[in-house]
Order: structure tokens, then sequence, then C-alpha cells
């Protein structure tokens, strides 16, 4: 399965040209995938308690209503002929074959990737011109959708006391109908519209993550919080006699400083953070830990036999740290594993399927099979009986 960029436009190209920067319209880009998900069955995974979902309908031009899922067999019953829309969020994480469509975007950093939610529209079923934070590759994957782009928009200029988040104006420069297999990209800002054009309008979004910078400085800070000693404290520069004591010298600026950017500075304490922060999963996603824990042994043998897998839920990721040796981080956790270590990793966290180099490698790196123990004891790791 590949993704077919236009004539011309190689992968580099698209990073060069179009990441980040302008949106980019790829007609029949998936040619060798069966978008086999209907309507029925993204209704049916709308009703279980533990999926998020929405509905969104339109009333009127300015008329619009929001409503939160599980929904129920009555609720699609009572829908409307037309004008409305069904999403569905993490829908790869219930269904593997879905997931495998983040694989046609490899080119991209795996930890970037949240989740490809997908939606269901009848005719003129839209949820209104708006904007997004974070990068999204469109996929149309049943019917017609017509999308309109503009400029880039200021996400404050919203219509009022509306409980979806639609631009007051929107003025379209470029409009394109997209049919099955077509792949529409589009860079955080770029405001859009996109409106169904008939009964079966199926559109798979392959959603980025993309945090704030006060989100990831909260984040920062209170994993500060939860590593720096409690024992440390502030120790006065030399003190000289002063006319004011009032006064806040600049040696003790410097000494504050001194002391916080210590910490602020930390290369490997930043690094280990964010690959924690960047590998959590949403708290409706939870992982339940197997009843009983499994031994070396248990795994060795289940590695052995090809029945150890990550959990959908699970994510994984990895560095090199300043002193050769790596981090892993799985499920916002980290651990700590040396550098001869990184193929085995790669491949843990890489590959479509796991299979005997892992076993092998963990038979030569004890810290690693120690590892695999613990991930499979949180069930981050799925380990299947026979």
């Amino acid at each position: 399965m590949q993704l077919q960029l236009p004539l011309s436009l190689s992968t580099q190209d698209f990073l060069d040209q179009y990441w980040q920067k302008k949106p980019l319209l790829m007609r029949n880009a998936i040619r060798d995938y069966d978008f086999a998900l209907s309507p029925e069955e993204l209704a049916g995974l709308s009703c279980e308690a533990e999926v998020e979902s929405r509905m969104v309908l339109q009333h009127a031009s300015q008329d619009w209503e929001l409503r939160h899922g599980p929904f129920d067999e009555e609720t699609f019953a009572s829908l409307p002929e037309k004008s409305w829309t069904l999403l569905v969020q993490d829908v790869d994480k219930y269904i593997p074959d879905i997931a495998q469509l983040q694989r046609l975007f490899h080119f991209i950093p795996s930890w970037r990737f949240d989740d490809v939610m997908i939606s269901y529209a009848v005719t003129g079923g839209s949820v209104g011109p708006h904007t997004d934070t974070y990068d999204v590759f469109l996929i149309q994957a049943q019917g017609k959708r017509r999308w309109q782009i503009g400029n880039k928009a200021s996400s404050d200029a919203l219509l009022p006391d509306l409980p979806v988040r639609i631009l007051e104006t929107f003025e379209p420069e470029e409009e394109w109908v997209l049919e099955p297999g077509d792949v529409l990209y589009l860079p955080p800002g770029m405001a859009h519209w996109g409106i169904a054009e008939d009964d079966e309008c199926m559109t798979w979004s392959v959603g980025l993550r993309a945090p704030s910078s006060a989100e990831m400085l909260g984040s920062y800070a209170q994993y500060l919080l939860d590593h720096i000693p409690e024992a440390e404290h502030y120790i006065d520069p030399a003190l000289s006699l002063q006319n004011s004591p009032a006064e806040i010298q600049s040696a003790a600026f410097s000494e504050v400083g001194s002391l916080l950017d210590n910490w602020l500075d930390n290369r490997d304490l930043r690094q280990r953070w964010f690959g924690c922060f960047s590998t959590e999963i949403k708290e409706h996603l939870f992982i339940e830990a197997p009843e009983t824990l499994y031994s070396d042994t248990d795994i060795l043998a289940g590695l052995q036999r090809g029945a150890v897998q990550r959990h959908p839920f699970s994510r994984f990721a990895w560095t090199r740290r300043q002193n050769g040796d790596l981090y892993l981080f799985v499920c916002g956790d980290a651990f700590e594993l040396p550098g001869a270590c990184k193929a085995a990793i790669r491949h843990l966290c890489d590959d479509p399927s796991l299979g005997r180099p892992l076993y092998h490698a963990c038979l030569e790196y004890p810290a690693l099979l120690q590892t695999i123990v613990e991930l499979c004891n949180q069930n981050w790791l799925e380990l299947f009986h026979e």
C-alpha cells in the first residue's frame, strides 16, 4: 500500500513545498486499499459507550446543533433526510485495517499521529467552515464531498453562541469535489468547508497531534515538580551590607537564575519529558493490565512463537541519549536501554508485526527482556495464548 503523490512530486518535494505551508490535492492517491467500513458499522461504533463520537446537524444557515454519543437506534431513526454528519474518533484503535492507513504517511514521524476520525454525512452534511490547529490528510472513502478552501484565518473570528466552532466569515479561494481514493492535505490554520454531495459520503481524516505551547509548558512544569528533589532550596550568594534591606540585588537574581536553569535547561530531563508527553494516550483509551503477571519465561516463549503485538491503544517512540544510550517511550513512560539495542527498538516501534528479531535481542540484552516483560505486564504489549 503506497500513497500516490502527483506526478513529478517526490516525498521530499512534498515536505519541502507543502508540509505545514499550503494544501495539496492528490487525485486517486490511494489505489490499493479497500474502504470496507460501512455507514452502518460506523453508526454501530458510535453506539458504544467507550467510543468518542458526535453528531452535527444544520437546521439553517446559522442554526447548528451538536450532539454527543453514545447514540442509539432511536437517534438515527429520528434524523432528518439532509444536512447532518456523524463523526467518530479513534476508529483506528478499534479496527486494525484502518490503523494500517497511517503507514501511507510514513514520511511523517509516527509520534505525531493522533487518530483516524471517520465521518459519515448525508447530502448537505457538514460541520461548517472552520480551521484546525493541526495537519490533516482528508481521505475520501465513499461518495463525494465538495471542499472549499480559503486563506489561513483567525480561529477567534467565530459565529457567537454556537456549540460548534464555525467561522463568522469564509471566502473560498479554491474548490474541489473529492471522489473515493482522493486525498486532500491541509496544513494548520487553513480555513476549509466540506459538504457532502450525496447520501453515501464517508471521509477518513488522518489527524496529527499539535499540542499548544501552554499545554506543553504546563506538562513540563508538572514534570519538573515531580522530579526536582524537595531537599533543594535557594542559598544566598555572598552577602554584603546594603542601604535598603528591601532591595533584591542582581546577585540574588543570578543565584535564582542558575538554580532554575539547572533544571529548565537540563537536556536529558527535557528529552525524557517530551518522549513521555508525546506518547501519552487519551484518558478514555484506557488499557487494562492482565489479571496475572508474566515471567521472563512466558515472554520469551511468546516472542519465540510470534504471539506478542503492540496494543492498538498504545503509543511507542524512542530517541538517542547524549551518552549513547536510548530512551524507549511507551504510553507516557520512559525506559532506559543500551545503545546496542537500537535495531530491536526500531523493530519494536516501527514494524507492523513483531517477530523473532525481538526474541533474539531479548536473549542477548537482559535489560531489553525486562523492559518487554514490564510492557506486557502493563498490557501495552499484548501476549496471545494458544
